[in-house]
């Protein structure tokens, strides 16, 4: 049985659905990441499961027990924020103890236990008696952190945890949620937009967009076989290019044509897209699987780079197609079947490519190059519901 579940959750505020039918679940000891851009509902969905609010339909359910009408301080749960939410008139142990010592059934000496085992792990032994309001932004969050240490828990849920800290924090309190984690062996919800955390953290991520999970899986799932337009064009750094194309019979197989190009599909493939009815779909293209063609090569796309942007071990590298109508904009695909649905996040025009260090040669701005793709990096999705055709 999964440590937590939520099913079916809706949640109406005014006019806007910010849930709307979410449902997932995290096993004991599964780390569960809501990645999604800012208003997907990802928070919304955090506050219900921690009951800081109601549901207008749904259940919400921890460690087989069903809690979506009990309050807050009745469900168990380890919690940070980002805020901290911190008591500026105690000192650092009064923060850690108080969760405890309001239960009033923890014998005094177990809280002192507790609280200075978890100042040890998290460097904040010679602060216990320091005011919260005497410490740094990072110090603050390991109190925060260490105030979800000292609970046994059912589940652990964090919002956003590191979004006020500098990026040497960032790292430094990554490890000492993982670690957490760890420790405690309970399901974990970790909410954030920065897919750098996602994917360094979560065991799955849960992509969100409209209130709905739009793919839940490892990142490299994610990146490799995305359910929808907007996962791919919204995973990865840059995302998935998004192209329009046409479905070609090829010797026995399957291509893609894009402008003048035909990029040869996956033989694999052949036998689900002989059953598909419509010629003109999406086409995605991993930047990682764009390759360099000869000059004047033959059924290969034309581009102009625009920029190139060496990175550590790599290049990324941004062109603009000569097919002028061959990358998708306004005009993608919504993500869900018969409803109007998010864009993609993917570049509104161009393509992105990205090389290990020096394949891209002696590339400058105002080059114009051949390009290709490798079949294993394609993605074939429906034009007008964005859904993959392939699983």
């Amino acid at each position: 049985m999964p440590g937590l579940e939520v099913r079916g959750l809706v949640k109406r505020l005014g006019d806007h659905q910010a849930v709307d039918d979410l449902s997932f679940s995290v096993r004991d000891g599964e780390f569960l990441v809501l990645l999604g851009p800012s208003g997907c509902g990802k928070t919304t969905a955090l506050r219900i499961i921690c009951g800081l609010e109601q549901p207008d339909a749904g259940e919400v359910i921890i460690a087989d027990r069903p809690v979506t009408s009990l309050p807050a301080r009745d469900r168990n749960l380890g919690m940070v924020f980002q805020e901290y939410g911190l008591y500026p008139s105690m000192d650092v142990f009064g923060n850690l103890a108080y969760g405890l010592q309001a239960r009033g059934n923890v014998a005094r000496e177990e809280i002192d236990r507790r609280v200075r085992a978890a100042a040890g792990k998290l460097d904040l032994t010679d602060l216990l008696k320091a005011p919260i309001t005497d410490l740094s932004g990072g110090e603050q969050q390991r109190v925060a952190l260490g105030r979800a240490l000292v609970k046994d828990a059912d589940a652990y849920l964090f919002d956003e945890p590191l979004s006020n800290l500098d990026p040497k924090l960032r790292h430094r309190v990554r490890r000492d949620i993982t670690a957490l984690h760890r420790e405690k062996g309970k399901p974990t919800v970790y909410v954030t937009h920065d897919q750098t955390e996602a994917f360094s953290m979560g065991d799955v991520v849960a992509v969100m967009a409209n209130g709905r999970v739009q793919q839940v899986g490892p990142p490299d799932e994610l990146v490799e076989r995305p359910a929808n337009t907007f996962v791919a064009g919204f995973v990865g750094s840059p995302p998935m290019n998004l192209l329009r194309a046409r479905l070609r019979a090829v010797d026995g197989a399957y291509a893609a044509v894009v402008g003048e190009a035909v990029l040869p599909l996956p033989e694999a493939w052949t036998p689900a897209l002989a059953g598909y009815d419509k010629e003109e779909v999406t086409l995605g293209v991993r930047p990682d699987a764009v390759t360099l063609a000869g000059p004047g090569g033959a059924d290969t796309l034309a581009a102009e780079v625009i920029d190139i942007e060496p990175l550590i071990g790599e290049a990324v590298v941004r062109l603009r197609l000569k097919a002028q109508d061959a990358v998708v904009s306004a005009e993608r695909a919504p993500v869900e079947l018969g409803s109007a649905g998010p864009e993609a996040a993917g570049p509104a025009e161009g393509l992105a490519a990205v090389f290990r260090s020096g394949e891209e040669g002696g590339l400058a701005p105002g080059d114009v190059v051949r390009l290709g793709a490798r079949p294993d990096g394609l993605r074939v999705f429906d034009r007008d519901s964005g859904q993959a055709l392939l699983p």
